[in-house]
């Protein structure tokens, strides 16, 4: 999976040049996401029950202590309130999604979780944060903007920090990337990152912690 994602620059390539080392965003290299995560798709996801998925409601940076939609339409009316989901551990609700877990272990040693991104039009989910795994992120819904710099006021503080203000006094240069379907983004572990949507937008999201048995910790 991750080969078809970084394509045509080979596994050694990825592995040599950017692997915790650099984020790195490519145009139209994950178009074989799209079919793997659309609405028909997440509704199978969000009516999931055995088990269920790990949702976080969220809006504008804030975790919301809102109940999870079951389906579609409650989706789609939290969408129109600015209302959004973090989905974790979806590999183990759908098939499909559980076949982009396996492709990545395969590629990479370590804990692989598959994460949905649902994100309404005008809003970011997460503000400033940093995630102890490597995330790989493919577009399949909507228009997303992505802001990432490296840490270097945290990078060697444990995990999880009580909060993300270190930002504040971060001085590493700030890139973006404008992610479309069909495009693909990687930000190494630690650096800082957050996303603003220009339309309701779908985003898997394939968190990586290197190591046996280390399992993700949920994000902020």
């Amino acid at each position: 999976m991750l080969r078809d994602w970084i394509a045509p620059l080979a596994l050694e390539g990825f592995l040599e040049g950017y692997l915790h080392r650099s984020a790195w965003a490519q145009p139209a290299s994950a178009t074989a996401a799209i079919p793997l995560l659309d609405w028909e798709i997440l509704g199978r996801v969000l009516a999931a029950t055995n088990p269920p998925p790990d949702v976080i409601v969220c809006a504008q940076g804030k975790k919301l202590d809102l109940p999870p939609p079951r389906d579609l339409t409650e989706m789609r009316a939290y969408l129109r309130i600015g209302v959004g989901l973090c989905m974790r551990h979806t590999q183990r609700c759908d098939a499909i999604l559980g076949r982009v877990a396996a492709g990545f272990e395969r590629d990479l040693p370590g804990s692989v979780q598959v994460q949905i991104f649902v994100t309404p039009g005008g809003t970011h989910g997460f503000g400033w944060h940093y995630d102890i795994e490597d995330v790989f992120i493919a577009q399949t819904v909507g228009i997303k903007d992505y802001y990432f710099r490296e840490n270097t006021v945290e990078k060697l503080a444990p995990f999880p920090p009580r909060d993300f203000f270190g930002f504040q006094a971060e001085t590493a240069p700030l890139q973006t990337a404008t992610l479309v379907p069909g495009d693909f983004l990687y930000i190494p572990s630690k650096w800082w990152h957050m996303a603003v949507c220009r339309e309701d937008a779908l985003s898997i999201s394939v968190g990586v912690v290197p190591g046996a048995n280390v399992a993700p910790h949920p994000k902020a």
